[in-house]
């Protein structure tokens, strides 16, 4: 099932399938392996936790609607568009090493939607 991730507005801007991130043309743009995130090329770049998307710095970038994890605050929610088509998926790559995880912050500095971008 795919959902929308919104990011600290409350705008959906990406959807999380499965074990996968997508944009909202459905590319897939990282991919989840445990709760950890990774780019396209096996990079971690982030931690996805009981519906908590975090930055490679432990901040918060988005959020499902039914996350049971910390928010910094919940920001009030828009309307989702409907669901794209999804393309196929690349092949996984392989992944990096998993760095040590600093301690939680508030909101990233980071846009979600601009995160995954190269």
């Amino acid at each position: 099932m795919s959902e929308w991730v919104f990011d600290k507005n409350g705008q959906p801007i990406i959807i999380h399938d499965d074990d996968c991130f997508r944009d909202s043309n459905g590319q897939v743009i990282a991919w989840i392996s445990r709760n950890n995130v990774y780019d396209l090329n096996g990079m971690h770049v982030g931690w996805f936790e009981d519906g908590i998307l975090l930055d490679s710095q432990n901040q918060v970038l988005g959020f499902l609607y039914n996350a049971s994890g910390h928010l910094p605050s919940r920001p009030g929610l828009t309307g989702t568009p409907g669901t794209p088509g999804f393309a196929g998926r690349p092949g996984r790559p392989g992944f990096g090493g998993t760095p040590g995880r600093p301690g939680r912050g508030g909101w990233s500095n980071q846009n979600l939607s601009t995160y995954f971008k190269d």
